[in-house]
């Protein structure tokens, strides 16, 4: 068994971003926590192959969360949703080539760590950066799903930089991020039969009757 370069690379990304920002921010020390806890979830399992669509997540992911909590004190909770973000990207199903997907959860928590440490407030959008994360992680593979995070969260990011608020956009990026997800099989009926007192074809009886006579006769010995 071997240790895969792609969970060294996202464990190493992990301390990469969060040593300075407890350096820039030693308050917030007990952020690494979550830390090593998201370290924890990856080397668990380090003999699995992430890919790079994952280390991108992960590692956009706390440079997003670090880049928070360097420049806005009292936002080191932002810590607990990117463990949380790095259990679900990890334990996903998401393709080890869905480089769309990773690229889109990267962008949603490089957005919520701009914002809030531009802010200083709204350390509350890093409960959807989480869950557009597991929402995009978890997508099946569809690449639209990855791109629709990044054009939302970019949107919803500029918008709340530019007005020092509107926080509220970060629910509607992660309603569109996810909006078509799980629904691509469902077939939606065209038209209406009315069928109050249709009977069953001649044809159609035979068939049951004979089903229902061959599951009730007797085995043959």
């Amino acid at each position: 068994m071997t240790i895969k370069a792609t969970s060294a690379l996202s464990i190493l990304a992990i301390w990469a971003a969060m040593v300075p920002a407890i350096v820039i921010e030693p308050g917030a020390w007990w952020s690494l926590i979550f830390a090593a806890l998201a370290t924890a979830a990856i080397g668990i399992g380090a003999w699995r192959k992430l890919g790079l669509s994952r280390l991108i997540a992960i590692a956009g992911t706390w440079a997003g969360a670090a880049h928070a909590i360097a420049n806005a004190p009292g936002s080191a909770w932002v810590s607990v949703f990117a463990f949380l973000t790095t259990g679900a990207v990890v334990y996903s199903i998401m393709k080890r080539d869905a480089y769309l997907g990773g690229l889109g959860i990267a962008i949603a928590w490089l957005v919520t760590g701009a914002v809030i440490a531009d802010t200083g407030e709204g350390v509350w959008i890093s409960v959807f950066a989480f869950l557009t994360a597991g929402a995009v992680a978890n997508s099946f593979g569809r690449k639209t799903r990855g791109i629709a995070a990044a054009v939302a969260w970019l949107v919803a990011g500029a918008i709340m930089l530019a007005t020092g608020g509107w926080f509220w956009l970060a629910v509607i990026a992660f309603f569109l991020s996810a909006s078509s997800l799980g629904l691509d099989g469902v077939r939606i009926p065209r038209s209406f039969e009315w069928d109050l007192f249709d009977r069953d074809d001649d044809s159609e009886r035979i068939k049951s009757s004979a089903s229902a006579a061959r599951s009730v006769s007797p085995p043959d010995r």
